[in-house]
């Protein structure tokens, strides 16, 4: 009786012969399309990098502006590492505060970096906004 059950066939994945390459090569495209029109590579996502190649619905973009910022991200390249450090329990507010206006801007993608360099924008254009923190900043 058990030598009639014989493991099955394999699945037919016929259908799906080279769509990883098509993806590949559809991003490609983006990527010089946007080079050429002198935008930076937007900032690599540690959910994209992990899935490698997983579709992703882009943001809606006004024009002028990179994902809702003033200005877009820094190239890898062109970038200047800053570290902030934290406790455990202001990290872990952060990163709750991150996702809740991530969620309020109706954003797909929305990093603390993006987050701290609007902040630091919004106190150098807002004079309330710099007086406050000059407030918190003063012994």
């Amino acid at each position: 009786m058990n030598a009639s059950r014989g493991s099955l066939p394999p699945p037919d994945m016929g259908g799906l012969t080279g769509d990883w390459k098509t993806l590949q090569d559809l991003r490609r495209r983006e990527a010089e399309k946007d080079q050429e029109a002198g935008r930076p590579d937007p900032e690599p996502d540690v959910q994209e990098e992990e899935q490698k190649g997983a579709p992703s619905a882009p943001a809606p973009s006004r024009p002028g502006r990179s994902r809702g910022g003033r200005r877009p991200a820094p190239a890898v390249k062109d970038a200047v590492a800053h570290t902030v450090r934290l406790e455990p329990e202001e990290a872990s507010d952060v990163d709750r505060f991150v996702l809740g206006l991530r969620d309020d801007a109706r954003r797909t993608r929305l990093d603390k970096a993006e987050v701290y360099r609007e902040l630091v924008r919004l106190a150098r254009e807002d004079d309330g906004v710099r007086r406050k923190l000059l407030r918190r900043l003063k012994p």
